[in-house]
């Protein structure tokens, strides 16, 4: 597991560092959460030998490493409460925020002086310390460490917990379940280090370099390692999600295209804005989902519109519910082929061809089932072999990237 947590953990950490930094001032609780990420990865990379030995010749401490680790946690744990507040929304009592802030700088300065005070140095690097864990002072120095992260911790668990189900939208409510179980993992970390180190003696091994073995076990890497990567999922979910939502939308937009785009130069009242040729539209960021919705509408508007150029004594088509699969793709193929001759018709100053057959509104009554079945219809009028490209009457200014 060292390897692991050594290497993969700090890279982790800093890559959220940087992927938040532009927008990490700019509201209360991002700066916060930023800051949780920023004191986690100086506390993880203090762990890499080359790290270690650099402080070491910089302060004169042999093993100043084990307290810039536990500072680095002790603000982290304030950064945390600190989003928590954020987040909550909710009014607190005066001074609280100037408390947590007295309390992070008084476990701060307490862990300075029993360092400097109390515990041995005698050896190098963050684990010189593991020497001496049957002794008061380092149980101490330790204690204060442990009670600052369970107490926010705990405080964290319960909070996310409690207001997951209030949060709106799948994204966010995932988010802050993974917040909850990262600030769960941590509390189980805590106290499983606190049992572990009661119940340990000084390391009493040496490797080659004469330095003590270091006392842990699977458990005592694992934890960390999984409630960071906890918390990074949770603050990355959202971001995921939405990434994900658009990529989907952008598909389904390039699907939609091509009859969108004959739609527009035939029947360009229906149309919202300057239609976009498809590199542009490719290019687009933001929310795409209300552009699809648009679109498809624009598609059904037009399709009203065309059936209105049939022949006087055409049939009325039928109201149609939602289209199975076993007709769906056979129906979808019969309303892009007459989508195809009604452009075409239309173009050319003709009267659409009969709509007999052709149920209005086969999609469903849904605007999820609309847009599914249009993405149907669009599909095969864009597949080869099948229909003829429309002849324009008119071309839209924005062709040019078409």
């Amino acid at each position: 597991m060292r390897p692991l947590f050594t290497w993969l953990m700090p890279v982790l950490a800093w890559s959220i560092v940087l992927w938040r930094a532009p927008s990490a001032f700019s509201t209360p609780a991002r700066r916060a959460l930023w800051g949780v990420f920023v004191a986690l990865a100086v506390g993880i990379t203090v762990r890499f030998p080359a790290v270690d030995r650099a402080l070491a010749d910089l302060s004169g401490v042999r093993d100043v490493t084990q307290l810039v680790k536990h500072l680095a946690g002790v603000a982290a744990a304030y950064f945390l409460l600190e989003y928590i507040q954020d987040v909550r929304g909710r009014a607190e009592r005066p001074g609280a925020a100037r408390d947590r802030l007295l309390l992070a700088v008084a476990a701060a300065v307490l862990l300075g002086l029993l360092f400097f005070l109390v515990l041995p140095h005698d050896y190098d690097g963050a684990f010189g310390i593991d020497a001496h864990y049957g002794e008061t002072g380092v149980r101490v120095y330790l204690g204060v460490f442990y009670a600052v992260l369970a107490v926010v911790a705990l405080r964290a668990v319960a909070l996310f917990w409690a207001n997951r189900q209030s949060v709106e939208g799948r994204a966010l409510r995932a988010g802050v379940t993974c917040l909850a179980a990262a600030s769960g993992t941590g509390a189980v970390y805590v106290l499983y280090r606190i049992l572990f180190v009661l119940r340990s003696g000084n390391a009493t091994r040496l490797d080659a370099a004469g330095k003590p073995v270091p006392i842990t076990d699977t458990a005592s890497e694992l934890l960390p390692a999984v409630a960071i990567v906890l918390l990074v999922l949770g603050v990355s979910l959202p971001r995921a999600w939405a990434l994900a939502d658009y990529l989907r939308d952008q598909n389904a937009l390039r699907r939609l295209h091509p009859l969108w785009w004959d739609v527009a130069a035939v029947v360009p009242q229906v149309v919202l804005g300057t239609p976009r040729g498809p590199l542009r539209d490719l290019l687009k960021a933001g929310d795409r989902s209300l552009d699809l919705t648009h679109r498809v509408f624009a598609v059904r508007d037009a399709i009203l519109i065309l059936r209105e150029d049939t022949a006087d004594d055409d049939p009325a088509p039928a109201d149609g519910g939602p289209v199975g699969p076993a007709d769906g793709e056979e129906r979808a193929r019969a309303e892009a082929r007459w989508l195809r001759s009604a452009l075409e018709n239309r173009a050319a100053g003709r009267p659409a061809p009969a709509a007999s057959g052709l149920p209005v509104g086969s999609g469903g009554r849904t605007p999820h089932e609309e847009i599914a079945w249009m993405l149907r219809v669009a599909d095969a009028y864009r597949s080869p072999g099948r229909t003829v490209p429309v002849r324009r009457a008119a071309v839209p200014a924005a062709a040019d990237d078409r």
